[in-house]
């Protein structure tokens, strides 16, 4: 079918608020093209922004019976959420909203909800649950990839209830414990690669399990030199470690602002208590020295605000993140000094930042129901290369590849550890442990999605 012809219709098939947008030079067609990062990027021949459930399915039906190939999007931030000109995009912006169940500890989250969209209509309800480190990162993408483990309820894929979700024969399915129990378990840390999930209900905890009834911990900024990355490295060894009180955070090495000529260690921590214990608890690092530093309280709400700027569309950006099974200060250093031989060698990476990201032991239980398997992970390496020349792709590339080398030095290949939300370029035994688990989820593909409607993955 022509583009044209499927264009209308579309049109024809979807409710008055829906819009399928064919022409690249329009405003609304320029805006849903705005992606995280431009690092691969292509134009289909058309956007498909359904406003209901059931447009979605309409989308999905009628892309099917005309053969043509679609990828959803929800945020922007998914480097796999762009097609060609021989495809389409559905982009699920129109179809969002969260409905809050206070009483039950639960919440709906339709299909394009931002983590700031959940995180503001939980926040009068007192409750609080997982939630990524960028406002504008999709809700459901983070779930169904597993999402990083908060200490108090674990990962975010643990706590998946039930789900809409559309197979690849346009078939809407409703999945939960009790209804296709074999397809939860793989949505919980694979659902992006065995069909669309349209909404999902999810758990919600009260504040009251923070320790506080505002949702608030206490965030500190603390700015090093380099000089002093052994002193930091046993002090967080330290906070990491301890169990006094439930903490997370990260270890960046970046250049520093305004002028990005300095390379600084920027510890970031978070903890749940008063200011004055918080206080106390980060000495370690406030004995060190540092250049500058800062502690504020910071409520649910407000979460992922003071990484906003991290969030800024376009120019090519390149994120992966590798699990670790624990802290290297050696692996570390060498870490550091891949960050500054790349500054040098391409300027244009000056807004790179390769961190260290820690949390304390998991207070809820580790076993999940859940095709994830990364419940025991405690330690990442999240790698953001920034750059705006398109001719640094490969010299970029080969620098987050060393550095993920470096910060593996000492552990087996059978202990690589990827998360999928990130890549699908590292094996499956990276990215999903144990071979039962993936042989359970190929089983799921080939039920599911048998002709790889939705990507190639399991396979």
């Amino acid at each position: 079918m022509a583009s044209s012809s499927f264009i209308s219709l579309l049109t024809s098939k979807l409710s008055s608020k829906s819009k399928v947008l064919g022409d690249p030079t329009s405003p609304d067609f320029v805006a849903s093209m705005a992606r995280w990062s431009n690092l691969g990027v292509k134009t289909p021949f058309a956007i498909v922004q359904p406003a209901t459930g059931e447009d979605v399915i309409k989308t999905v039906r009628e892309a099917l019976n005309a053969g043509v190939p679609f990828v959803p999007a929800s945020g922007g931030h998914s480097p796999w959420s762009t097609i060609g000109k021989e495809g389409i995009v559905v982009d699920l912006a129109l179809y969002k909203g969260v409905e809050v169940y206070p009483q039950r500890r639960l919440a709906t989250v339709k299909g394009g909800t931002l983590m700031k969209d959940l995180q503001s209509v939980l926040h009068p309800h007192k409750q609080f649950t997982a939630v990524g480190n960028g406002s504008t990162v999709g809700v459901i993408p983070y779930y169904l990839g597993g999402g990083i483990n908060t200490p108090f309820i674990g990962f975010a894929c643990k706590n998946i209830v039930s789900a809409k979700f559309i197979n690849a024969q346009g078939e809407l399915i409703d999945v939960s414990e009790t209804e296709n129990p074999e397809l939860l378990w793989g949505i919980r840390g694979a659902g992006q690669f065995l069909g669309l999930v349209t909404e999902l209900t999810i758990k919600t905890y009260p504040y009251s399990i923070l320790g506080n009834d505002n949702g608030q911990r206490m965030c500190g900024t603390y700015i090093f030199l380099p000089t002093q990355l052994d002193a930091v490295c046993s002090a967080l060894r330290k906070i990491a470690e301890s169990s006094q009180y439930v903490s997370s955070g990260h270890c960046m090495i970046v250049q520093a602002p305004p002028d990005m000529k300095q390379q600084v260690l920027l510890v970031a921590p978070q903890i749940f208590c008063s200011a004055e214990e918080a206080a106390v608890f980060f000495q370690p690092l406030i004995e060190i020295g540092p250049v500058q530093q800062a502690l504020v309280p910071s409520t649910f709400e407000k979460h992922s605000d003071h990484l906003d700027w991290i969030c800024a569309e376009g120019d090519f950006k390149r994120f992966n993140q590798i699990g670790l099974p624990s802290w290297s200060t050696e692996n570390f250093k060498r870490l550091a000094e891949l960050h500054a031989e790349l500054i040098a060698s391409c300027p244009d990476a000056v807004r790179t930042g390769y961190t260290l990201e820690w949390h304390t032991p998991c207070k809820a239980e580790r076993q999940m129901k859940s095709s994830f398997g990364h419940e025991n992970v405690d330690c990442w390496l999240n790698l953001l290369s920034w750059y705006t020349d398109a001719a640094n792709h490969e010299l970029v590339r080969s620098m987050d590849q060393k550095a993920q080398a470096a910060m593996r030095a000492g552990t087996q290949q059978d202990d690589f550890i990827s998360y999928t939300n990130t890549t699908r370029e590292d094996p499956l035994e990276y990215r999903y442990k144990e071979a039962d688990r993936i042989e359970g989820l190929k089983k799921l593909k080939k039920e599911f999605d048998p002709t790889g409607v939705f990507t190639k993955e399991l396979l």
